[in-house]
């Protein structure tokens, strides 16, 4: 696995690399590692992004929306801002 996930209060940290190696492991049980008291992720930590990893994202997002909670993008680096300009998904980095 190349990607890690922390908690800190309320924030999700990403690092290291959310891609078609990494992803998978996120989607075992157990190993989400969304839970309720999460509202923002923090994705400064993300050393690559590709579009498995942006997937994981808006499912996570998503999942969120339908348990009636807000889920905020945070420090979104630069490359992966652009996956999103490309995929027409900017409104993921609304915070």
């Amino acid at each position: 696995m190349s990607a890690t996930a922390t908690i800190q209060d309320t924030r999700l940290c990403l690092n290291g690399r959310l891609d078609l190696d990494s992803v998978p492991y996120f989607s075992k049980p157990g190993h989400n590692p969304l839970t309720d008291a999460v509202t923002e992720l923090d994705l400064s930590g993300l050393s690559h992004c590709d579009s498995a990893g942006v997937a994981l994202l808006l499912q996570w997002v998503s999942e969120a929306q339908g348990q009636g909670r807000s889920l905020s993008l945070v420090a979104v680096p630069a490359k992966v801002k652009a996956l999103f300009e490309l995929y027409d998904i900017e409104f993921l980095t609304l915070a």
